[in-house]
């Protein structure tokens, strides 16, 4: 049995609970004059007034390209601390003028990251007002839930969606006002649908104006009161909203700025930080109140622009203008980087490809480069990179990662991950080519996002690290999936699991009910999913998890994930999931598994180029490749090959593979928000080619 102690990154207190090893046995105080995420932005305005708070880009092209716009993006224009709490502080009073608003009452914003968005976010904390988020891709029936179940009389939207609000103008009837983020958005069809239902538009540049003309006061909530109404997007039913108060997330800004935290070494007044990850889910929100409150210039670009090689982006054969056009990380130059799993996976096949497209000296000293690299990180060295002579050519090498390095600006310090599980191989490889440390964090919306996060300093893979000073861990037995506190005992496993319970002052007060829209499944949850041990008030999250001898979190399992086969064995599909994303051939997997058969199936969105280099594979649709018996026959051999290495029971081992020409994304509702996976529709949408081959 291995005992942790206090040098370790977490530590395992007389009552099994895990700590960060800075805190053990207390959680962080919030620094005075940062109770509030209105006190958060106020200080810091005043205390770095001439630094540059935010910057956004403007579309300087737009052109169809088989039927997607895409666009030519200029560059970054700053706006200081002081000029930015001037519009912070005319457009909250400009909302203090609108009849529909009082203390306590709660705004939607319903839109996409960007600058306005938390303009308007800190304009109605500033007037004591909740901020309700609702994701943009939610659609038309996440979208009514969330308005008439908040009982918001005023919405927040971007112009593009508005046609959405048009569409359920009538079926919101507590709503009174959408103010619009840009009136060269607004669509006049959609505009007049609003009005006949008797709701009022307003462009957002009025409203600051009004308020310019006429200041009032600000009225402040007090930190115990609710800050966030945070819809979750849901992967089965309507989506949840999460009561976050300010104290839950100053709690959380206090961590972060912890010298011992994870981001402490980073958290510099005037480094840059890019937002492109939805504000509607809880870690962009936290990040941002967190960065804002350190100095941090935030400059805010889109999913779709974030390299030159990204969706939307012109290409120069598209548009001559688009030659040399620089994506959002590149024109900014983040010193951190935020990004879910999926962000650097994609990453990493990018560059693959890059790299694959080298030859003689410069294939070999990439390659002695990343060896150097990845046995670097094996050693424990956090730094990242190559060792300073790997090969024979290492000034080469420096040049091919220093290249890639650009396409992110070239001054990223440290990456960030979080929403699902971080692949081993992704993780050694940005850390190498890109010379800085890899860290994957852990944290629900119920918990204010960032709960845990492996330290810069430990290489750990396939761990979340210990919990910030502002929670701690408790696990709590699941004796039906056979994981218990004693497993600590057991000679063959020698640590502690079961299903995560986050305790701590980050813990949110709980699911909204509204009386007239009563659910009995979120009563119970607020029942069941919140409880006390030894005065802490905890979380169950639902996960399963270890603590691992150097006293990081792993999370290992999830309730909702393990399905029980024919012969009674488990399977948990997340396990399996990560296990396949080191496949050459998967961009994105699902694993499925019947309780009436012996085995389990692998659903792959693949990487194209990988299965045109099957044999005979080349020139043919994608279309065609994903049902060519050959290609799917090399694809379930690599998937064998990599389940094998990874160590898992043949039992969990797929046994047969699909391929699917689509893509699953957000926009085509496979995805959440947070690019998690929505296993029903996907179930739902292939249930014909499942039906196939499950036999």
């Amino acid at each position: 049995m291995t005992t942790l102690t206090r040098n370790m990154p977490g530590h395992v207190d007389e009552n099994g609970v895990l700590w960060h090893n800075a805190s053990v046995g207390k959680f962080v105080s919030i620094a005075p004059g940062m109770e509030t995420l209105w006190s958060c932005i106020k200080g810091a305005a005043e205390k770095h007034a001439t630094r540059n708070a935010v910057g956004e880009r403007a579309v300087v092209h737009r052109q169809m390209v088989n039927g997607m716009e895409k666009v030519v993006m200029g560059t970054y224009s700053y706006t200081t601390y002081a000029q930015y709490m001037t519009r912070i502080n005319n457009l909250g009073s400009g909302l203090a003028t609108l009849p529909e608003l009082s203390k306590g009452s709660t705004v939607i914003i319903y839109a996409d990251t960007q600058l306005l968005w938390m303009l308007s976010a800190f304009a109605a904390w500033r007037q004591g007002l909740i901020v309700g988020t609702i994701y943009a891709t939610l659609g038309e029936d996440g979208a009514e839930f969330g308005i008439n179940q908040s009982g918001c009389s005023m919405i927040f939207a971007d112009g593009k969606l508005l046609k959405i609000l048009g569409k359920i103008a009538t079926k919101i009837p507590k709503c009174k006002r959408v103010v619009v983020f840009k009136p060269e958005d607004m669509d006049g069809d959609s505009v007049a649908k609003l009005k006949a239902a008797e709701i009022e538009v307003t462009p957002l540049p009025g409203l600051e104006a009004a308020g310019a003309e006429k200041p009032a006061k600000e009225t402040p909530s007090s930190a115990e009161e609710t800050a966030v109404l945070m819809y979750t997007s849901g992967t089965t039913g309507n989506p949840k909203g999460v009561l976050i108060t300010h104290a839950n997330i100053a709690s959380l800004v206090a961590a972060t700025h912890s010298p011992t935290s994870a981001l402490g070494s980073y958290i510099t007044p005037g480094y840059r930080y890019l937002a492109y990850l939805p504000l509607a889910h809880i870690m962009e929100l936290a990040v941002e109140v967190a960065l804002f409150s350190a100095g941090f210039t935030i400059g805010y670009g889109g999913t779709g622009t974030v390299t030159p090689k990204s969706a939307k982006m012109l290409q120069p054969e598209e548009y001559a203008g688009a030659k040399n056009q620089l994506g959002d990380a590149a024109a900014l130059q983040p010193d951190i980087f935020v990004a879910a799993p999926a962000v650097l996976d994609k990453v990493l096949i990018g560059v693959k490809k890059i790299f694959s497209e080298l030859t003689g000296l410069k294939k070999a000293a990439v390659d002695d480069g990343l060896a150097s690299g990845f046995a670097k990180f094996d050693s424990g060295d956090p730094s990242g990179g190559p060792s300073a002579a790997c090969g024979l050519k290492p000034l080469i090498t420096k040049i091919a990662f220093g290249k890639v390095k650009k396409l992110l600006g070239g001054k990223v310090k440290v990456f960030i991950t979080g929403s699902a599980p971080l692949g081993v191989e992704v993780q050694k490889f940005v850390q190498t080519v890109f010379g800085c440390p890899v860290r994957q964090g852990f944290g629900l919306t119920e918990t204010c996002a960032g709960t845990c996060i492996t330290l810069p300093s430990d290489n750990s893979p396939s761990t979340v690290g210990p919990p910030q000073e502002c929670a701690c861990i408790k696990l709590r037995d699941w004796d039906e999936g056979n994981y218990r506190n004693a497993d600590l005992d057991d000679k063959d496993i020698g640590m502690r699991r079961g299903e995560v319970l986050i305790g701590g002052p980050m813990v949110c007060t709980g699911y909204l009910e509204n009386p007239d829209m009563p659910d009995k499944e979120v009563s119970a949850k607020n029942k069941e999913e919140f409880i006390v041990i030894d005065g802490i008030r905890y979380f169950c999250t639902g996960d399963i998890g270890q603590f691992t001898p150097q006293g990081n979190l792993q999370i290992i399992d999830r309730k909702k994930d393990l399905v029980k086969l024919q012969q009674g064995e488990y399977v948990a599909l997340s396990k399996v999931e990560n296990a396949l994303k080191s496949s050459k051939f998967t961009m994105l997997p699902m694993c499925y598994a019947k309780s009436t058969m012996s085995y389990s199936i692998a659903l792959i969105c693949p990487v194209e180029a990988a299965l045109r280099a099957v044999p005979g594979a080349e020139g043919r649709s994608l279309k065609d490749l994903c049902v060519d018996p050959t290609v799917i026959k090399a694809v379930e051999a690599d998937v064998q090959a990599i389940c094998k290495a990874a160590k898992l029971a043949s039992f969990e081992i797929p046994k047969k593979v699909i391929l699917i020409d689509e893509l699953w994304t957000p926009e085509n509702e496979m995805l959440t928000a947070v690019n998690k996976l929505k296993r029903k529709p996907i179930e739902a949408k292939h249930q014909a080619q499942i039906e196939a081959v499950y036999i």
